[in-house]
């Protein structure tokens, strides 16, 4: 039993001791993965750039470019526009924010000097701000579809003789789909395209309308149409003014100077007490009255 169970041992040490067969592993290499680098170039397309219009520029490379020296009191607003920069501001709303006060002052002149009137002073400049992300054809194709949309809902929620809170809520809810319809109607057409443009021009441009019902009921169609139609063109005029690049660069990088410049036309413009252009032609024969009365009385 000894001699058999000695024996299975070495049988057994001996099996184990066998050489163990290399495996071939083949090694498998995998492919590295290959980083692409994006090159950002700097930009210089506009902020709001629907159906290509120019608006607000990127100007934060000109700001970079102009940084102000050591703060001397005169250059206050400047210092501050760059750390606002610096402090991740975008260079695009202060623009926007020094371009109200002089967009306000044109609509200024223009009222009291030329004799262009609208719904008061803010209603234009915040029309022209809507104009500026709809372009002029988008916005005033988003103004006549939101009239007609409103003007045909106060037709037919007259006869329900509702109360006048449910049914401006009955009037916005049709405003809403018929902007909606709009912004994907003019995915189809180059002429304009609303469709990236955000709740607040839509929301300015629902005020204005409001404007014109509330001035229908209250007064007079005509008057309604003349308010309506002064601050449109004040609208036009004030984008057009906005959107050139000279004077955002100016109102950036020159601050202090616009503001004197505001304050100082706003102070001549308030005080003036003659005639507006646009009364010239109406008041004429009064006026020609009024200078051979002098004439006459020189004469003498």
């Amino acid at each position: 039993m000894r001699k058999s169970a000695i024996l299975l041992i070495l049988w057994c040490s001996l099996g184990l001791a066998r050489p163990v067969e290399a495996i071939k592993v083949t090694p498998t290499i995998e492919p590295t993965p290959t980083i692409i680098v994006a090159t950002v170039t700097p930009q210089t397309e506009s902020i709001i750039d629907s159906a290509n219009k120019t608006t607000i520029y990127r100007l934060e490379s000109v700001l970079e470019k102009n940084r102000p020296g050591k703060w001397n009191g005169g250059n206050t607003i400047r210092k501050l526009e760059t750390i606002a920069v610096d402090r991740g501001v975008a260079a695009n709303t202060i623009v926007l924010l020094m371009l109200l006060p002089l967009i306000a002052t044109l609509v200024s002149f223009l009222h009291y000097i030329v004799g262009l009137s609208g719904y008061g002073i803010f209603m234009p400049t915040m029309i022209a701000v809507a104009f500026l992300a709809t372009g002029v054809l988008g916005g005033v194709v988003l103004f006549a579809m939101i009239l007609v949309i409103s003007l045909l809902s106060n037709w037919l929620l007259r006869k329900w003789k509702l109360h006048f809170w449910p049914a401006r809520s009955i009037n916005l809810l049709f405003i809403s789909v018929g902007t909606f319809g709009l912004m994907v109607f003019s995915t189809y057409f180059r002429l304009f395209d609303i469709s990236q443009i955000s709740i607040f021009p839509i929301l300015f441009t629902i005020l204005l309308v409001e404007e014109f019902v509330r001035t229908q009921l209250t007064k007079s169609k005509n008057e309604a149409f003349k308010l309506t139609l002064g601050t449109l063109v004040l609208a036009i005029i004030g984008v057009a003014a906005m959107s050139v690049r000279q004077i955002q660069e100016t109102v950036l990088l020159y601050p202090e100077v616009v503001l004197i410049v505001v304050l100082v036309i706003n102070l001549v413009v308030g005080s003036y007490s003659g005639i507006r252009l646009t009364e010239i032609k109406r008041f004429k024969g009064a006026i020609r009255k009024k200078k051979t009365k002098k004439l006459v009385t020189s004469n003498k």
